[in-house]
């Protein structure tokens, strides 16, 4: 955590001492009363906090705001097959921290259905992955997340044009590199499949939705590897020099 996102914007916050964040400020940060962390509202400001009281039960701060920013993530939306919950968590945090604008999960030919009923998407875990990945980035703007019930669902769901690209290892056509797309479009859609890969029907419906298959190379890489890298490749022509 390298920032503290927090619901809204208020001028002071009390937050107990054995809480996640009250444990981080002090145990992590080792901030002391009188010292200042980094705050922000979720699609929000940023600001800073400053410690003005500590004992056994709570930690106060009080917030000083900085002027509004504008959206900080990157024009580029993810497709993920959905896979075992390890799987997703490492990419929920991993993709967030990177600054996708949106990640779109969906059960894929050969996804396990059960993986859907994990507590990973049962309760609020998925959402504290994405916030922890934000924070590590030191932003404060939140991808949004959905799962659909099959690759279908989710390419129609996807509005707008976009420069469309499919990983895969065994039918692609070339290599996805940093430059590829670049003139072509503002905004990106990478799709990923499930931990066993497309299906033929899957592949067709890809090029049908104007897919162009690429792959990352000639190794073959975890899923979770393979969305950084191929976030990374996209992404790096956004970077400020």
């Amino acid at each position: 955590m390298n920032i503290l996102l927090i619901a809204e914007k208020v001028s002071s916050l009390e937050l107990p001492v054995n809480g996640e964040a009250g444990t981080h400020i002090l145990q992590v940060f080792n901030a002391k009363l009188g010292d200042t962390i980094d705050i922000g509202v979720r699609n929000g400001p940023r600001g800073k906090a400053t410690i003005v009281r500590l004992n056994r039960n709570d930690v106060k701060l009080s917030i000083k705001w900085n002027q509004d920013h504008t959206n900080d993530l990157y024009p580029v939306g993810l497709l993920v097959g959905l896979s075992r919950p390890q799987t997703c968590r490492k990419i929920l945090e991993q993709a967030s921290t990177l600054g996708v604008s949106s990640i779109d999960f969906f059960i894929s030919d050969k996804s396990e259905p059960s993986y859907r009923d994990s507590k990973l998407w049962k309760t609020k875990e998925w959402e504290e992955k994405i916030q922890k990945g934000v924070e590590q980035a030191f932003c404060t703007y939140i991808p949004r997340c959905t799962i659909w019930s099959n690759l279908a669902e989710c390419i129609e769901s996807q509005s707008g044009d976009s420069y469309r690209i499919a990983l895969d290892n065994y039918e692609s056509t070339g290599v996805l590199t940093a430059s590829r797309g670049k003139k072509e479009s503002t905004h990106y859609l990478v799709a990923v499949g499930a931990e066993r890969g497309w299906s033929d029907a899957e592949r067709k419906q890809l090029r049908a939705s104007e897919f162009l298959l690429l792959s990352l190379g000639d190794r073959v890489l975890r899923q979770e590897t393979a969305v950084v890298v191929a976030i990374g490749q996209l992404v790096s022509q956004f970077w400020k020099s």
